[in-house]
């Protein structure tokens, strides 16, 4: 029985590393595509027309790598099985990752809360300069 339990705890630290190591490589992916947005955003271009939908499912692939290491790391949670110097190693690693994910998606909400202030006023202007042209052309039909 002991030696089951040694090879299950194995296969399911097995499972773990593989798992984390899998939403290493999406937290890298989604890294480059909000660096990518940012440099885009700095230089006020709009970047490709499908950069929503891109960022959209980036941060659905980080959802579902989320979740499969929550599945894995299930049986580790409430019980005195220790994780391996390994899995340490790597969730050490992961960490380090997240946060620069989270620097990044904090960057580039600061550089879209900058355009859109930059964007809000000239947009302001280009309603009022409507709105009067409209004016100006009722005018001239009344006349």
């Amino acid at each position: 029985m002991v030696d089951r339990n040694i090879s299950s705890s194995a296969a399911g630290e097995k499972e773990l590393l593989f798992c984390l190591t899998e939403q290493s490589g999406v937290f890298r992916d989604a890294v480059q595509l909000l660096e990518s947005l940012e440099a885009a955003a700095q230089r006020r271009e709009l970047g490709t027309p499908d950069s929503v939908s891109q960022l959209q499912k980036a941060l659905e692939r980080v959802v579902t790598a989320q979740k499969k290491v929550e599945k894995a790391h299930a049986p580790f949670r409430g019980t005195e099985n220790t994780l391996s110097a390994d899995i340490k190693r790597s969730l050490k690693s992961h960490e380090e990752l997240l946060r620069s994910l989270i620097g990044r998606i904090d960057v580039l909400q600061g550089v879209f809360e900058e355009i859109r202030t930059e964007l809000v006023p000239q947009l302001d202007i280009e309603a009022r300069r409507r709105s009067m042209h409209a004016a100006y052309r009722q005018s001239l039909k009344t006349l």
